[in-house]
């Protein structure tokens, strides 16, 4: 991890790396006031260390979009800060190649909204230090993806947890109602599980993540499936 200070910050211009404008500028049929509510979003690349920074107003319409490595802090607290502060007015669509790449990755969101600030890792940050919310951000997202890292190696150990996957996939796969609606209660449990582990994701192990993609496969048309009768 890079260590930083708050001058190489305040210094860095960091317009070229956000990727947004490269997929085209989309105009928003709404505006939402960014001082008042905006949507950080992190993913985590399974193959080596990177790490996809998003902003956007809502979770639809990005500002920022960006690819930086995990470990340089000092860089990734930079773009934070600018996600957070500045006042973006240009916004973009979700279709670029980089939106494909994340469709099986790990992804998480962090909701700022006026002073609260919502995050996945298990602690907010003082409402009266918004001058540290980028730093405590980088770091955590650092720190975040070695625990996750942490789980899939406990859960590559002696390579016993891809036989579970793989019986997870042919349980789900087997058909055991002809109602979508009741298929899938059937199956809420083991799917529920299942998406608590989404850390696999990540998982050095080709084969227990290949797995893993083929399950939330499964388990999307199940859910689509049952969304087309209940909705």
């Amino acid at each position: 991890m890079k260590l930083f200070r708050k001058k190489d910050i305040d210094e860095k211009d960091l317009s070229y790396l956000n990727l947004a404008p490269r997929y085209g500028l989309v105009k928003p049929g709404y505006r939402q006031d960014l001082s008042k509510k905006r949507v950080l979003e992190f993913a985590y690349l399974p193959d080596g260390e990177k790490l996809v920074l998003l902003g956007s107003m809502d979770g639809s319409y990005p500002y920022w979009v960006s690819e930086t490595d995990i470990g340089d802090t000092e860089t990734n607290t930079a773009i934070v800060e600018s996600m957070l502060h500045e006042d973006f007015s240009s916004f973009t669509g979700t279709n670029g190649e980089i939106f494909r790449k994340l469709r099986d990755c790990y992804r998480r969101r962090i909701l700022v909204s006026g002073n609260d600030v919502s995050t996945p890792f298990g602690h907010g940050y003082a409402k009266e230090q918004p001058q540290y919310w980028s730093r405590f951000i980088a770091r955590d997202i650092y720190f975040y993806h070695k625990r996750l890292k942490d789980l899939c190696r406990e859960r590559e150990l002696d390579g016993r947890y891809l036989e579970f996957l793989r019986a997870y996939l042919k349980r789900l796969e087997t058909e055991t109602a002809s109602d979508p609606v009741k298929e899938y209660e059937s199956k809420k449990i083991l799917m529920d599980l299942i998406r608590s582990e989404d850390y696999l994701l990540l998982s050095d192990n080709i084969d227990i993540r290949d797995t893993y993609i083929r399950i939330r496969n499964v388990i999307s048309k199940l859910y689509n499936a049952y969304m087309s009768i209940v909705k």
